[in-house]
């Protein structure tokens, strides 16, 4: 009977801390598309634009919704009831970025900070608003990292594709690497609290690489910069053969 008690009484913490991860994630998670939204909305409203540049801009706000209101579930899912059997689909990597450096032009460029994008054609699978997400997180991370300069670089690397996310940050103390993907960790305390920062990002990247059979490699040097990178399954090399 006491076993019976105790086993319930854990169950319902454990939904409750569920719960709240789910709140905080979602939470964590509005900041970049709203800002983008925001951005572009502005845009439209401040500039005279061309019928292309408008259809553009709003197509951007259109798209960011729609991608929250789908991310809400899918948070719930992987959070909440711990599905990993998200349905991976086929991608271009070229439409895949293009979104993705759309999305975040308002941002880079409120902070000043220069983004370029090198990536190789491929066909790759993704579950395309969670890997989003998990590209905003490590973005948002190198914001916070005070960086000024952001590459990505993605490459066929034998059955899978690569891609690597690099700034030029303060970087990562060696004896924190092994802790930065534990949610509500921090690096930088009283820098991230500065910022916003709920030390959720990583945790959350993890979760979302681990859906796509993948895990994150990070690398960092202090005053140097850091790069994480995570190979995708690419068209025909799902290992399911």
């Amino acid at each position: 009977m006491a076993d019976a008690v105790e086993e319930k009484i854990n169950e319902l913490l454990l939904n409750a801390n569920q719960k709240e991860d789910f709140a905080a994630n979602f939470a964590h998670e509005l900041k970049t598309p709203l800002t983008s939204v925001i951005g572009y909305a502005d845009m439209i409203y401040q500039k005279k634009l061309s019928a292309e540049q408008t259809k553009e801009a709003a197509w951007y706000i259109l798209n960011e919704g729609l991608r929250l209101e789908a991310l809400s579930f899918k948070l719930l899912d992987l959070i909440v009831l711990e599905r990993k059997d998200f349905i991976l689909e086929e991608m271009s990597s070229e439409e895949l970025f293009a979104n993705i450096e759309g999305s975040l032009k308002p941002l880079l460029s409120d902070k000043d900070i220069s983004l370029s994008v090198h990536t190789s054609p491929a066909c790759v699978l993704i579950e395309y608003d969670l890997f989003k997400t998990l590209v905003l997180n490590l973005i948002d991370n190198a914001i916070k990292a005070g960086c000024k300069s952001i590459i990505i670089t993605g490459e066929n690397s034998g059955d899978g594709y690569r891609i690597s996310f690099s700034d030029n940050g303060h970087g990562i103390p060696e004896p924190e690497l092994n802790r930065i993907t534990e949610a509500f960790y921090m690096v930088d305390k009283s820098r991230s609290r500065k910022q916003h920062g709920a030390g959720l990002g990583l945790a959350l990247a993890l979760k979302i690489a681990d859906i796509h059979g993948s895990s994150l490699t990070i690398a960092s040097e202090l005053n140097i910069g850091t790069t994480i990178s995570i190979t995708l399954k690419k068209k025909g090399n799902t290992g399911d053969e």
